[in-house]
């Protein structure tokens, strides 16, 4: 009986078709792949749950990382809600005009942009992500069916990254320090005679930081250059503020009174005060929010 086992298994055995030993070495070096990635998967996995326990746990000191595992907070279209309307202003506005923009280079003043390249400080545009605009408008007797007006304010608001609301108030100084003084000469004609008109013109900053983050008052005059000139340029001012609150940035401008620009219709201390209501408005629509 035992005989007749062992023949049976013997038979068996022959009939089994055995891997060639390539064949099994080939088996081996897959399963130790899969045995390695399933160890470095568990080693992942308990990083990953010590580190939720220590930024769960009580007093546990924050762990100091670097730019990229920062990104910029990414806002999304500038809220009309955000801009100044007429019942904001010192004075009458009953006209609104507005636009909206997608990838708009930022802009606070193009005169103070020219004047920084003449003077060798070539501009760096700044792109926004998004941007929203209004102008605001005083309706004349010929303006009262709101084709036209007077303008009193206008508003640029322009979302963007850290990076670049930083790059504008840098970029800002850089031109007034490059413009506290520049003549600017134009040809004219009057009357059959041609000749020049030329203006002094200069850009100082008068405030900082009285609105949001951070915060500029920009003021330009000009007055008629010394010397000889075939037109006599009117003497005149105007004021600009920028305001920063996370990742939007506003410029606000008013425009000149009835006696062109020599007097504007919103002073300096005015101007200051829609600053702090601009950056109250951005607060809650800012990346990260106030």
């Amino acid at each position: 009986m035992r005989d007749d086992f062992v023949d049976l298994v013997s038979r068996d055995l022959r009939e089994v078709r055995w891997p060639e030993p390539a064949d099994i070495r080939a088996r081996a070096r897959r399963r130790s792949r899969r045995t390695a990635v399933a160890a470095a998967m568990a080693v992942l996995a308990l990083a990953s749950a010590s580190t939720v326990a220590v930024a769960a746990r009580p007093g546990a000191a924050p762990t100091s990382a670097g730019p990229l595992s920062q990104p910029d907070p990414v806002g999304g279209e500038v809220p009309t809600f955000v801009l100044l309307s007429g019942n904001d202003l010192p004075v009458r506005a009953n006209i609104e005009l507005g636009d909206i923009g997608l990838g708009e280079p930022v802009r606070v003043d193009p005169l103070l942009e020219t004047c920084a390249a003449e003077n060798g400080v070539p501009p760096e545009s700044v792109e926004s992500r998004y941007s929203r605009s209004r102008n605001l408008l005083q309706a004349s007797s010929a303006g009262r069916d709101g084709t036209g007006g007077m303008p009193v304010l206008a508003q640029d608001v322009y979302r963007m990254g850290r990076a670049g609301s930083a790059q504008v108030f840098a970029d800002l100084d850089r031109y007034v320090r490059a413009c506290a003084s520049w003549r600017q000469t134009t040809p004219a004609e009057r009357d059959g005679h041609r000749g020049t008109v030329s203006i002094q013109h200069s850009w100082q900053v008068t405030a900082r930081d009285f609105a949001g983050d951070r915060s500029v008052l920009l003021r330009h005059t000009e007055a008629p250059a010394p010397g000889p000139q075939l037109v006599q340029p009117t003497a005149g001012e105007d004021l600009r503020a920028v305001v920063q609150v996370g990742d939007l940035v506003t410029v606000l401008a008013p425009q000149g009174g009835v006696r062109n620009r020599s007097v504007p219709l919103v002073d300096g201390d005015e101007l200051r005060a829609l600053g702090r209501t601009a950056a109250d408005r951005m607060c809650a629509f800012a990346s990260p929010p106030c």
